[in-house]
């Protein structure tokens, strides 16, 4: 405001002449277009602005924060950059990180090499520029100032001892103390600098854009301005930021523009000055735009909480996919998975055929809430977090183990499997659950699905435990009475197809239909490490399990067509899966692109980090403990071996979990459960 007195009292009557003679003489030559795109290339530069931020913090180890929460943050608080000292832009992203679980210090760390990083990035930029100069008639003394800044600056990179010289003078001045910086790897440093380039690179040809649109003419040769001009966006900042105190360097960075492109620009520094101050005005607008679509992002989301957090959930879920194709390539580092399934524990009380968990001693001590929660928060979001086991219901904390869940991975979709021995606490944690997912993340889904191998006696022949059966019902009519009060409760039945109930699957469907449920889900039994039954015999070939599900596949068609959409296209799904798992078994292969440790993850109950519980131990990518966090072992060379082999087809399963995610990848196969759900049937 202050600066704005001062042009409209002092400077405008005394520039007034020069300008309204460059008017005169320019005005045909000005284009609305050319200001537009000017617009656009500023707008494009602010939005990769907080991109080297969010890298910073990655290569600090600090918890995963959501993307967007991080982005909006960044925004709202670049706004701070116009109070003197830029106090509420420090305190306002180290209050933020702090609340996300990042302490002060690596908060400050953060801010000190953005700042760090940045003048490199305005460095190297600004060599491009400097050669061409001495065609824009800047003084001699101000070029040699800038050719040892520059220089200094550019040996940051090589002088470690510079850095923390740097690093000193900012904490100290932040009010904190930084003796030493963590070490960065070349390949972060790259990242840092290259967003920083990307960002102020289309800020200066938005510069250029912007004299060019009030009808500057252009140069000779024509590429000399266009090289200013990206000189003249990191100078002006470098010189705005030795001069702290002045809010948002507004006039200081607008007479240094003005200072390097008078030459360029018929009036000299009056009219250059004020064109660049025109475009402050546009900055302004810019950054006053994105910050005020992050607080009407934060009033939406606590006005319409379960809508934003859908909206969310569907950006969240089309990057991760976008992604992950190229992850799998091996030209992007893997996305956040959209499926992560965590085994709470390794014990449990059925005695299953199908299932040998019951007769090994579980390896290693299970996760506990402080170490879950640093998991949680080191994956970040995903769509769908299935609990598993073992039982999940013998764990007296499982509904906090949701509620951080909810907290840091904002899932569109709890599952929870149950034996269903014991109904009353299964109906006790489960409401206790519900409660949690409210609080912290409304609109969310959970789906409790007890299993169901039988009906009556067989059910407790293959679970190997008496009353299994009578059990079971007791759970579901106690899961369906909390379903009245709570609407995003969903309660189904899943079926493990294996040799033992093959033959009376068609019974098993039946009786599943008279029950009320809101889903009934059947999955071929598979030998995995996880359950010690590799060898065992479980699995039905193909060609039989092809045969019993095409009468089941036939009466699900039928039925799709009484079903709102949402449930038509997962109905379709399952039928194409149905599909999948007959050719799968016949063949012994991968029948489509699996996309296992890129879309899917399995986390064991010691901290194992496995692609999926088909591979288990096997496909190991590390164990979770110490300072090593999930993001670590997911992006070591380990797991990279891992995809690779999973890439080359080396295994093949019929695994539920994975194959959704696989469909969601493969054309022919998405087109066709789409063309299923459109049909109806």
């Amino acid at each position: 405001m202050g600066a704005g007195v001062y042009f409209a009292l002092e400077l405008w009557p005394r520039w007034q002449p020069e300008l309204q003679r460059f008017w005169e003489g320019s005005r045909d030559n000005a284009s609305w277009p050319t200001l537009v795109l000017s617009f656009l290339l500023l707008w494009a530069g602010y939005y990769f602005a907080p991109h080297a931020w969010a890298r910073i913090l990655q290569a600090l180890k600090t918890p995963a924060i959501d993307r967007g929460k991080l982005r909006r943050n960044w925004y709202t608080t670049q706004m701070g950059a116009y109070v003197p000292g830029k106090v509420w832009m420090v305190v306002g992203r180290v209050s933020f990180l702090g609340s996300n679980g990042v302490s002060s210090v690596k908060g400050f760390t953060a801010l000190i090499l953005e700042n760090i990083y940045m003048m490199v990035a305005l460095s190297i930029l600004a060599l491009v520029a400097l050669p061409f100069l001495s065609l824009a008639d800047v003084p001699l003394a101000v070029i040699i100032v800038l050719w040892i800044s520059v220089g200094l600056a550019v040996l940051m990179l090589f002088a470690p001892g510079i850095q923390r010289r740097i690093a000193r003078a900012f904490s100290h001045r932040m009010g904190t103390d930084i003796e030493d910086l963590p070490h960065i790897s070349h390949r972060h440093q790259v990242s840092f600098i290259g967003y920083h380039l990307l960002s102020w690179g289309l800020r200066g040809l938005a510069l250029y854009a912007w004299f060019r649109g009030f009808g500057v003419p252009s140069s000779d040769p024509s590429y000399a301005m266009v090289a200013v001009c990206l000189l003249a966006a990191p100078a002006s900042w470098l010189v705005a930021l030795a001069m702290v105190f002045i809010p948002g360097g507004i006039g200081v960075r607008e007479s240094v523009r003005g200072l390097l492109l008078s030459g360029f620009v018929p009036g000299g520094m009056a009219v250059a000055t004020t064109i660049a101050l025109g475009q402050r005005l546009i900055v302004l607008l810019v950054e006053g735009g994105f910050a005020l679509q992050a607080v009407i992002h934060d009033f939406l989301q606590k006005r319409y909480p379960v809508k934003m957090n859908h909206l969310s959930q569907l950006s969240h879920l089309a990057w991760s996919m976008g992604t992950a194709m190229l992850a799998r390539l091996g030209l992007a580092k893997p996305p956040h998975p959209i499926n992560v399934t965590f085994s709470v524990t390794m014990r449990c009380q059925s005695r299953c055929k199908t299932c040998f968990i019951w007769k090994h001693r579980p390896q290693g001590e299970e996760l506990e809430l402080p170490g879950i929660e640093m998991l949680f928060r080191s994956i970040g979001w995903t769509y769908f977090f299935n609990v598993s086991g073992g039982e999940p219901f013998l764990r007296d904390d499982l509904p906090e183990i949701v509620r951080l869940a909810c907290r840091h991975m904002h899932p569109a979709v709890v599952h929870i499997p149950t034996n269903a021995l014991m109904p009353e606490r299964v109906e006790e944690l489960t409401e206790r659950t519900l409660l949690a997912i409210e609080e912290e993340a409304p609109g969310t889904v959970l789906t409790i699905k007890p299993s169901m191998d039988g009906v009556g006696e067989l059910h407790d022949q293959i679970r190997g435990v008496p009353g299994n059966f009578q059990k079971l019902l007791d759970t579901l009519d106690r899961l369906k009475a909390l379903r009245e009060s709570h609407k995003y409760l969903h309660v189904g039945v899943g079926t493990v197809i294996s040799r033992y109930n093959a033959d009376r699957l068609r019974e098993i469907i039946e009786f599943a239909r008279s029950l009320d449920v809101d889903t009934y889900i059947n999955e071929i039994a598979e030998e995995r490490q996880e359950f010690y039954n590799i060898g065992s015999g479980i699995t039905p070939q193909g060609s039989r399990y092809g045969e019993i599900m095409q009468t089941f596949k036939e009466s699900v068609a039928r039925q799709m067509r009484g079903m709102h959409l949402l449930g038509r296209i997962t109905t379709a799904f399952r039928l194409v899966y149905y599909d999948l798992v007959v050719r799968i078994l016949d063949e012994d292969r991968q029948v489509i692109p699996c996309y296992a440790g890129i879309l899917n993850v399995h986390i064991n109950a010691d901290g194992s980090v496995w692609p999926c519980a088909v591979l288990a131990y096997s496909g190991e990518m590390g164990v979770l403990g110490g300072e090593r966090d999930f993001r670590e072992i997911w992006d070591s060379h380990t797991a990279w071996k891992v995809r690779r082999s999973i890439r080359r087809g080396e295994c093949a399963c019929p695994l539920a979990n994975q194959a959704y995610s696989n469909i969601l990848l493969h054309p022919p196969s998405l087109l066709k459960a789409v063309w299923i759900a459109v049909r109806g049937g």
